[in-house]
This record gives structure tokens, sequence and C-alpha cells, in this order.
């Protein structure tokens, strides 16, 4: 072995030797690069192992991550230059993950590189509600390793079924965190990969299918959270607003649920619209799983009063966490939508607090309510003045659009009403 790294250094100058000479008696795992492409379209190491490529090709072979040109899924992971025929590219990675590369000099010869450590395997990721872990698993078998079209063919296949489209919240996380765990950030994301049709993927169940992605990526790159605004700087603009959403449930994930590190890594962004989504999502983590997934000891809130949080937050903080605060309650109280309506109307709670509160009411009530003609919810927000009230059927719309509910059903929603059918009609028609 001694002699192989010898002969290595001195006959090939085009080895990058970082940590090399540390690290000779760990096994070597080579990659060959030929005129075809790379070998081996994937690689299982561990990690601290030296990863070879090898050019044996005619061409030049400049390795980087993903994506083209970019290279900024893992910037560390990047040749920096050409190597000619007969060089040796060495790599050696200090973090797990999945990292997707390319040949910079010719793009669509590709692959992936899996980097485990055997002594801390993660505990595996799930936020699916029992009922739909089966129908979970089926489209998890969609995705091939060796196939990252598959993706599309996925996402194709849920959008298909209006049903489970408009309830798949829960397990789209768990969608996106097997995407990248097999194809890395930018491939499962599909925006910068051309051998994908293109699909917006923030618009996958309500993008939660992409907050799935952030989830894991912030597991295996706790050093994200120093700098979480350059997760989402190559994301075209349109969708960085659902990126920062994700990046909300990343950081909860590599601070192992610490609200108050999270938000502070939150007000790190400059710009102040990212900062405000990225604490609906702290929130939002926060309030609505268990701790298991995150290695947390404990939820961070009292689920008889949940509330109390949110009084005592920074004023920007507070909308955000009120939006989630009574999803919290619901879930942990056989959804009493009576008690947290009249929660939202407490006289010690300001109008803006108040208007937040509804909004989300309305979500949640869309939500749970869709299939149990959700016009029976009326009776229940029969006692809020006319504004609170545009506030709930507001958000109710909002939510339902968002998750493919079709303009002309809400109309038939509204019509349906016995005593709030033009303010509903009002809240639909001045939606943006």
């Amino acid at each position: 072995m001694y002699c192989f790294i010898w002969l290595l250094v001195a006959f090939f100058p085009f080895v990058q030797s970082t940590d090399l000479m540390s690290r000779i008696d760990s096994p070597i795992q080579n990659i060959i690069y030929t005129n075809s492409g790379y070998t081996l379209d994937f690689v299982e190491i561990p990690i601290g192992k030296p990863l070879f490529f090898w050019n044996q090709s005619e061409i030049p072979m400049w390795t980087a991550s993903d994506p083209h040109p970019l290279h900024t899924d893992f910037s560390p992971f990047d040749a920096r230059r050409a190597y000619v025929p007969g060089g040796v590219f060495v790599y050696v990675f200090k973090t797990t993950g999945t990292y997707a590369y390319h040949n910079h000099e010719k793009s669509n010869h590709r692959g992936i590189i899996w980097v485990i450590d055997p002594n801390k395997p993660f505990i595996p990721i799930d936020k699916t509600q029992e009922n739909l872990k089966k129908t979970r698993d089926k489209f998890l078998a969609i995705l091939d390793p060796h196939d990252d079209t598959s993706i599309s063919h996925m996402i194709k296949t849920l959008e298909s079924d209006t049903k489970l489209s408009r309830n798949c919240h829960d397990m789209s996380h768990d969608l996106g965190h097997r995407a990248y765990e097999l194809f890395g950030f930018s491939r499962a994301m599909t925006w910068s990969n051309g051998n994908i049709e293109n699909t917006s993927v923030d618009d996958v169940c309500a993008w939660w299918y992409m907050h799935g992605i952030l989830e894991e990526l912030f597991l295996h790159h706790s050093e994200l959270q120093e700098n979480p605004e350059s997760v989402c700087s190559g994301i075209p603009s349109k969708h960085q607003g659902s990126c920062y959403h994700g990046v909300g449930h990343g950081i909860m994930f590599s601070t192992k649920r610490n609200v108050e590190k999270s938000l502070l890594a939150c007000r790190t962004m400059s710009n102040s619209t990212f900062v405000y989504r990225c604490f609906e999502w702290v929130w939002m983590e926060m309030f609505w799983w268990d701790t298991g997934h995150a290695g947390a000891d404990s939820l961070g809130w009292d689920p008889s009063d949940p509330f109390a949080r949110c009084k005592i937050a920074k004023g920007d903080e507070k909308p955000t966490c009120f939006l989630y605060a009574h999803l919290g309650y619901l879930r942990n109280h056989l959804w009493d939508f009576s008690w947290v309506i009249q929660f939202c109307t407490q006289s010690d709670l300001s109008s803006y607090d108040s208007r937040f509160c509804l909004k989300w009411i309305g979500i949640t009530m869309m939500k749970h309510f869709t299939s149990n003609h959700l016009e029976k919810s009326e009776s229940l927000v029969k006692k809020l003045t006319e504004s609170q009230k545009y506030s709930y059927y507001e958000w109710i719309h909002s939510y339902a659009l968002l998750s493919s509910v079709a303009k002309k059903d809400l109309v038939i929603f509204c019509s349906q009403l016995k005593t709030d059918s033009i303010i509903c009609k009002n809240s639909l028609e001045n939606l943006k």
C-alpha cells in the first residue's frame, strides 16, 4: 500500500493529495472516468475514505458537485480545474450526505456518492400518518436510485390522484427525505437537472416535498445553520419563498429543536420576507410534530397551554407563532375548534395577532372539513365580527387553492352558507 501511494504521487502530478498521506491505511475507492462517463453511477462510501477519480478518457475531467455550472450543493467537492487524460483527482468526504456530481467539461456525465457513518446511523424520518403509510411506501417504491427521472414519475403519479394530492403534506416530507438520500439536493429539487422534465417541486403537496429535502440536507450539514440564506440562493427567485419556508424546518432539525437558536439563525438572512417565512416553519416544526425524528428531549411547549409561548415571543415572531400554536392544540385535543376560535378573539390579543390566528384556523378548517362538508363549520364562527370572519374565509380559500381545489368548487361552498355567503364570496374574489 505504501509503495502504491508513493508511486501515485510521483507519477501523477495531477493528484490532489490533501490529507492523503494521513489516510494511506484506509481502503481506496476507485471511480474510473471514460469517454462514456463515470463507470459507477452511484457509490456508497464510509466517511473519511479516499475517493480516487481516474481519468482514463480522451477528454478533460473536471469533477465537481452539482448543480452545473455553479457547484453550490457542496462547494468543497470541486476539483476546480480540468484533469487531463491520465490524471487522478482525490477527495475525502468529512461529512455524511448524498453528493451528486458531474464533469464540468461534459455535464451530462454524472454520478452520485452516498457518504455514510456506520457508527452514527440516522433515525429514519417518519412524519406520515398511520393510515397513509402504505400509500407513502407505494410512492417511495417509484424512486429508482439508478434513474433520477423517477422523481418526475413519482410526482406526476401523486398529482394525478386529486383526492390524495389534497392530503399528502405529511407524507410528502418523507418523500422529500428519500429523494435527497438517493439523488442529492439539486437533483431531488429537479430545477437544475436537465435529465428530468421540469416540474415546480414547490407546488408538490403545498411545498412539503421540498421541505423534506431541506430537512435531510440540514441533518447532514448542520453548519448550514450558520449561513442558511446560502441554501436557497441558487434557486429561481419565484421559488425562493417556498425554499425559505423549508429552511426553518431544516434549522430546527440541525439544532435538535432549539427554538431560540433556530430563530436567531433565521434572523441572519438579509431579506425580511425570508426571515418571516423561516420563522413560520420553525414554529411549525415545534408545534406540529413529536421529537423522535429530530433527536430532541422535549416538545418545547405545553400542550395544555400552547399560546403561552406566543405571548412572550418577540413582536415580529408573534404572528407566525400564533399560526401554528393553535394547530398544536387541535392535534392534542380532538380538533376542538370552538376553543381555539374563542382564544383567537380574546381581549388580551392585539388585532394583528388575532387576525393571524383566525387566518390559520381557516386553513386548518379547510383541511379538516374537506371531506366532511366544510359548510358545517359556519356555526363555529357565528360569534365573530365581519372582519374576523373575512380573515377566516380568506385563508380557507387560500389554502384550498394551494391544495388544488378548483375555484368553482369554492364558489359553490360559499353559496351553501346560510349567513356568511357574501363575506365568503367577497374574500374569494379579492384574493390575489
